[in-house]
């Protein structure tokens, strides 16, 4: 029988993998499950996951989780059906091993990302259907985070709610407003940055368009969810987009 561990280390993990043949799955403090053969599943890793398998092959994709997590403390694991999380396995499936140019890798990274909180933000949907007022205030959140003087307090005025209530009902779901708000501001930023109608606006103007008051307090949020500076990130990004188009035009070119 084979046996895999996935650790979570300075952040949780976000993992999505397919067995081929039956498996079972423990996740942190969760009893073990089992996955079907060639079922996809999805699971946030707090701090470890353990993996059985009899055999036949076993694919991951895994990358941190660089916002705030839904459901409780302990770990997660999704196995219902989900496009997203079956695409994002074929898409990593038919890169393993090509040896890519760096800026059609780098796009492709993007993209199983991309694929990636696609599925990450239906498992966070789930969690939160059952609780009509905190998927309300997430959505005030999203709606109106990038005003500066937006926080703690003005939610809670808005939905007359005491603010202790308030951060325990952010607690229940394993995260905290603060961390929410800063994630809806970063996600903005994020896509701002990757707008070629913005390419004439200074990072320092997106960062303040998103609700930002402090450059220094941007630049180290964002890097710590993206992995990269915001001017590198918006660099790369356009560099990946420019060698997709260059192959895309020598395929055409190939064809005639």
């Amino acid at each position: 029988m084979g046996a895999l561990r996935v650790a979570a280390l300075e952040l949780p993990l976000i993992v999505a993998g397919q067995a081929s043949e039956s498996a079972t799955l423990a996740v942190d403090q969760e009893p073990p499950r089992d996955i079907p053969a060639n079922a996809s599943f999805l699971a946030t890793v707090r701090n470890r996951a353990d993996i059985r398998f009899p055999g036949g092959t076993l694919f991951l994709v895994a990358a941190p989780q660089r916002g705030p997590i839904m459901g409780e403390t302990g770990g997660s694991l999704s196995t219902a059906p989900d496009e997203s999380v079956d695409l994002l396995i074929t898409q990593a499936q038919s890169i393993v091993g090509r040896d890519l140019p760096p800026a059609l890798a780098r796009a492709c990274e993007a993209g199983l990302l991309a694929l990636l909180s696609v599925a990450r933000e239906r498992e966070d949907k789930g969690a939160v259907d059952g609780d009509p007022l905190f998927r309300d205030i997430l959505a005030d959140i999203a709606a109106n985070c990038r005003q500066q003087d937006y926080g703690v307090a003005q939610v809670a005025q808005r939905y007359k709610l005491n603010v202790r209530t308030l951060q325990k009902m952010f607690q229940k779901h394993g995260t905290t407003i603060r961390e929410h708000i800063t994630a809806a501001r970063l996600k903005y930023a994020g896509a701002a940055l990757l707008d070629p109608a913005n390419a004439g606006k200074k990072v320092s103007d997106i960062a303040f368009e998103a609700g930002f008051n402090d450059i220094a307090t941007f630049n180290r949020l964002f890097r710590r969810t993206f992995g990269r500076a915001p001017s590198a990130f918006r660099t790369e990004a356009n560099q990946a987009a420019a060698g997709v188009a260059r192959a895309e035009q020598a395929d055409i070119d190939d064809i005639a």
